[in-house]
């Protein structure tokens, strides 16, 4: 494929990475996985909230689920006449 031996190395080999860049990748998992646990959720099951960030801003739904070891929320939006689930970060979400 045109362009993808310079991607991946140079010349027929592609390169292996260094112990510096696992040691960056692996480093940037482990923060991922070590991320605060957010205890303390702003809302309950059947709460109704609004989104205020992403692509469903301004769609009013009703809270179905809560996540809070990954401080997400699923709530259920009417979308195109049909209630739809989404799965959203909390600061993406106000009481109504």
């Amino acid at each position: 494929i045109q362009g993808v031996m310079k991607f991946v190395g140079s010349g027929r080999k592609p390169q292996p990475l260094t112990d510096k860049e696992m040691d960056r990748v692996m480093g940037r998992m482990e923060e991922v996985r070590t991320a605060p646990v957010m205890s303390d959720m702003p809302f309950q099951v059947s709460d109704v909230v609004e989104v205020i960030d992403g692509p469903f801003t301004g769609f009013v739904g009703t809270v179905d689920e809560l996540f809070p070891e990954k401080g997400k929320v699923k709530v259920i939006v009417t979308l195109f006449g049909r209630p739809t689930v989404v799965e959203l970060d909390c600061g993406q979400l106000k009481t109504m």
